[in-house]
């Protein structure tokens, strides 16, 4: 029983700066006097200005040209701006458009309805344009974190897609290489080299499978230890033609999400403890059986337990002075994970 604890062409991305465009601010007011007035106090803060006259033309003006910032009475007739503003709430599918209600409506069931369908902000008339001024620039500095925000999402989107392509490439070029292997060794006659062939063949299969799950993962950075292993030991039985009937491979794994630098070195270890046993541990046993877990030591350790019912390792066997690449390899990995490795025999 053996434990451990556990690019040639550059990708670029450029994204071209653009001079950011003026806010956008509608008027809505039925009273064209107040619109003007509104309109000469938005335009000397920098504001582009667009006006309507009804809750109607509100919603119209929203649906084709989807201002920045809504500055919009209560009292309109026909569509009110209660209505307005739940009707552009449900337009806006996510209700994230600034809009601060004008209205000479003071009473606190104004304010509360006000609130309740959408409204954003609230000022009664008359107007205080100082008080005015401040509110907008509010507004403006909550629409630019909704900007900024949305870019960051935009721009983590486009890296993940970018990362998924990365994995995607890396598994096909590792598969090709594992493919040149298999078609290499039907030319070699001599066992001990075939042998040394399909060794090398699952050390890159196993690389490729860990970018094969981390491309199919939600977590572009973690992969499932347990779906990982699972695949392996399926892989390498396949691999070393074993009959299941002759040999089980019990998997007892917790809860575990590894990054591509552990899981890439948990794996060589099982594939190289697992194909030793394959080839060597069960010539003397009628049912063979493999098994591997882990056992959580700390929320960022692990012990991984391989063990198997076969003739066992030589009790004179040193594993860090053996001649065995695959132990070698296995005594070197567990260093490489600042682990403890212990044999039992």
């Amino acid at each position: 029983m053996t434990q451990a604890l556990a690019n040639s062409d550059p990708l670029s991305h450029h994204i071209q700066s653009q001079p950011a465009s003026a806010t956008t601010v509608l008027i809505v007011d039925a009273d064209s006097a107040m619109r003007l007035l509104l309109r000469v106090a938005m335009q000397r803060e920098g504001l582009e200005i667009i006006e309507a006259s009804s809750g109607q033309e509100c919603l119209e003006i929203f649906q084709q040209q989807r201002p920045d910032l809504i500055l919009m009475d209560a009292v309109m007739p026909e569509v009110d701006g209660f209505t307005c503003c739940t009707t552009l709430r449900k337009m806006a599918a996510g209700g994230d458009i600034p809009i601060l209600m004008i209205t000479s409506l003071d009473d606190p069931d104004s304010v509360n309805r006000a609130f309740e369908v959408g409204a954003t902000d609230y000022l009664t008339k008359p107007i205080h344009w100082a008080l005015l001024r401040h509110r907008v620039q509010r507004l403006q500095d909550m629409l630019k974190r909704q900007q900024a925000e949305y870019q960051i999402k935009v721009s983590l989107r486009e890296k993940e897609a970018l990362l998924k392509e990365i994995h995607h490439r890396v598994k096909n070029n590792l598969q090709i290489i594992s493919s040149l292997l298999e078609l290499q060794s039907y030319s070699i006659k001599d066992r001990k080299i075939l042998d040394l062939f399909r060794e090398s063949q699952n050390r890159v299969r196993l690389m490729a499978l860990v970018h094969e799950k981390l491309y199919q993962s939600n977590n572009l950075g973690k992969v499932s230890f347990l779906e990982y292993v699972k695949t392996l030991s399926s892989y390498l039985l396949h691999s070393y033609q074993v009959n299941s009937n002759d040999i089980e491979v019990i998997i007892n794994i917790d809860d575990i999400s590894l990054d591509i630098d552990t899981a890439v070195p948990c794996g060589l270890i099982i594939n190289e403890l697992m194909s030793n046993a394959l080839k060597y541990a069960f010539s003397q046993t009628k049912k063979g059986i493999i098994n591997i877990e882990t056992n959580r030591a700390t929320k960022n350790q692990f012990s991984l337990i391989f063990q198997d019912n076969g003739v066992g390792i030589s009790q004179d066997l040193d594993i860090y002075q053996t001649e065995t690449l695959g132990l070698q390899l296995v005594a070197s990995l567990a260093d490489q994970l600042e682990g403890d490795l212990e044999v039992f025999t």
